[in-house]
């Protein structure tokens, strides 16, 4: 598939884009044997801490939230293993870029270039506006198989097979770190180092807005830079970051941790922005670029480059 045809098919299934058209989400929720004998209201309360009782009242009054498919009085007893569902009012998705570039199509994968924000995944406050859900509608016949992920705010190569085979093989490698991975970073700060490796742990825990934090006791990280060009006026450093494991946020915490942030990581710069906000940021302000990879195929070694983005040429 040419380029040009990849980008005329993306762009009718996201005129309008579906997520940003506004829909009305149902959620299911089972009752967990621990809760088993609460009031469906303590049970709600307990099970969903983040929203209010009063909300779950609500809702149980006004029989949007219901039990077995019935509407049920707030003390009514739950069981472990009943079903519950509510609907939301309608709402709509966060924008996304749709601007997604095509590098190589053949029988086995797809290179895309990422565009800024777009999540692969649907997660949060994203279900249809995301990179799966847009490729899925896109090409309804293939069976797509997005072999790893890049933070939303990321731009740059995505690997995604078009068949087990190539799956197995591709995330195999992204498991053994046999993958070569190369990132762009600017970051604020003069680098003094030239080349530097930074080995620090990152917990499982996920932080308040969807983040991660070094911890001690998580999984070993290891990330290594290599300053490109020193920007003095601007006070701003562009990396070459090479990451050896794939932990999440990795490369944005380890440069946040030494007191380089990357440019528009504004989470990760000021520990309490989380708090308030969600990890994916409405604009394209992360100075974060996945720009070359290169993976072993059928014995050959297949090497792709994701041109920079204009934003990088300061």
């Amino acid at each position: 598939m040419l380029p040009s045809e990849f980008s005329t098919i993306i762009k009718q299934v996201t005129s309008p884009l579906k997520g940003s058209l506004p829909t009305i989400k149902t959620y299911k929720l089972s009752v967990k044997k621990r809760f088993d004998g609460m009031s469906f209201l303590d049970f709600y309360t307990q099970a969903m801490p983040s929203i209010s009782s009063e909300i779950w009242k609500e809702k149980i009054i006004s029989g949007n939230l219901t039990l077995e498919g019935k509407s049920v009085k707030t003390n009514h007893l739950v069981l472990a293993g009943q079903m519950t569902k509510h609907t939301n009012q309608p709402i709509i998705e966060p924008s996304i870029n749709t601007n997604i570039e095509l590098l190589e199509w053949n029988n086995d994968f797809i290179i895309i270039n990422k565009p800024a924000p777009l999540p692969i995944h649907p997660s949060g406050r994203f279900e249809h506006n995301t990179l799966s859900e847009i490729l899925k509608n896109a090409f309804p016949k293939e069976d797509f198989k997005l072999t790893h992920r890049i933070d939303a705010n990321t731009t740059g190569i995505v690997v995604i097979a078009r068949n087990k085979e190539a799956a197995n093989s591709i995330i195999t490698q992204f498991k053994k770190q046999t993958i070569q991975k190369e990132y762009l970073a600017l970051v604020e700060g003069i680098v003094q180092t030239e080349i530097f490796t930074l080995n620090k742990n990152i917990g499982n825990e996920i932080t308040a807005g969807g983040g991660r934090k070094i911890n001690k006791t998580g999984e070993a990280a290891s990330t290594t830079f290599k300053i490109l060009k020193k920007y003095p006026k601007e006070k701003q450093t562009l990396l070459s970051v090479i990451p050896h494991s794939g932990r999440t946020n990795q490369i944005r915490i380890h440069l946040a941790n030494i007191g380089f942030p990357i440019v528009g990581d504004i989470g990760y710069k000021d520990k309490t922005y989380f708090e308030n906000n969600p990890l994916t940021y409405n604009e394209d302000c992360l100075f974060l670029h996945a720009w070359k990879i290169s993976f072993s195929h059928k014995n050959t070694t297949q090497s792709f480059i994701a041109d920079i983005p204009d934003k990088f040429r300061i």
